[in-house]
């Protein structure tokens, strides 16, 4: 299988790794491997934990683990990063690097058969591995309102409800059964207009909240977050790397709060201090985004952010 994912900012990234001593490492989102494998042939690495939730992930592991005896992969979610540390060869080490490649790889989003594109005809599913919901059941099963509340709440789509309706208005004829079906039901509620403005496809919202949705991917990233403070060695780095706002919002709270800082639920309420006791202190005041040169060569980057904490 071809491996077609290239890891983004990864010079960016081995900029935040200190080359001087020897580290042990987390890839908690192994994907094609990009990461990992730059990492081992370029940093002083003592052991390096990779976890990947799809079982795709093993095929790609297979040349690394060839190349470097300090390598492991473990197919897991990263939810249970603690429980894999603490169940491995690994339960007496603690990690100086975690890092978190967010989203969907090329990998899964170029193969039509698991279901990610909403360009290439194949069956709704968007599963990532190890998840117990598909797109075909919460399309063609899921009420109305629960669907628009979905696709709101995931895709931030402000035609959620109009696209909810049409979805059910179509199945109730003939079950939709591939991501070519569902994607152009999708086109035809958003209006022209939008299109050519959001420079987007009008699927890209509703595609991404039903497979965020599906994996339970929010959720997920908050328990794996709260984890990796348990596993950091002290002056360890996390660093996240985000492509789109709930992801990068759960990213930059979760620094926030552990940091000391003083923070807002609501714009409309005044600013509250953490009960948390400082544990992180933030590295990149701003996220780092994507060179202009990586964005053309790989646009797929373009949506990128970079954030970093270190343990204190």
């Amino acid at each position: 299988m071809e491996n077609l994912h290239k890891p983004v900012m990864i010079n960016e990234i081995l900029s935040f790794i200190p080359s001087a001593k020897s580290i042990n490492v987390i890839d908690a989102t192994f994907g094609g491997g990009g990461y990992s494998k730059t990492i081992l042939e370029k940093i002083n690495v003592n052991q390096l934990l990779a976890i990947d939730r799809d079982s795709i992930s093993k095929i790609f592991s297979k040349e690394i683990e060839t190349r470097f005896s300090n390598f492991t992969l473990i197919n897991d979610k990263f939810s249970r990063i603690e429980e894999i540390v603490k169940n491995s060869k690994f339960k007496d080490k603690k990690f100086d690097i975690i890092i978190f490649d967010l989203g969907t790889s090329s990998n899964q989003i170029d193969d039509a058969k698991r279901g990610f594109s909403f360009t290439k005809s194949g069956p709704l599913d968007m599963q990532m591995g190890l998840s117990d919901k598909n797109a075909y059941e919460i399309i063609n099963k899921y009420e109305e309102k629960n669907l628009a509340d979905i696709i709101y709440q995931y895709g931030e789509e402000h035609y959620s409800r109009v696209i909810a309706r049409e979805i059910v208005k179509n199945r109730k004829i003939k079950f939709i059964n591939t991501t070519l079906e569902l994607s152009n039901i999708i086109r035809k509620c958003l209006p022209k207009k939008n299109h050519v403005k959001n420079k987007i496809h009008p699927a890209t919202k509703t595609f991404q909240a039903i497979r965020i949705y599906v994996n339970d991917e929010l959720s997920e990233l908050k328990i794996s977050l709260d984890k990796t403070l348990k596993i950091l060695n002290k002056d360890g780095l996390i660093l996240v790397v985000s492509f789109q706002s709930l992801e990068d919002r759960i990213v930059k709270d979760f620094f926030n709060h552990n940091s000391g800082k003083r923070w807002r639920s609501s714009r409309h309420y005044p600013e509250l201090p953490d009960k948390l006791a400082t544990q992180l202190k933030i590295i990149t005041k701003k996220p780092i985004l994507p060179s202009a040169s990586e964005i053309f060569e790989n646009p797929r980057s373009r949506s990128a952010k970079l954030r970093v904490a270190q343990k204190v």
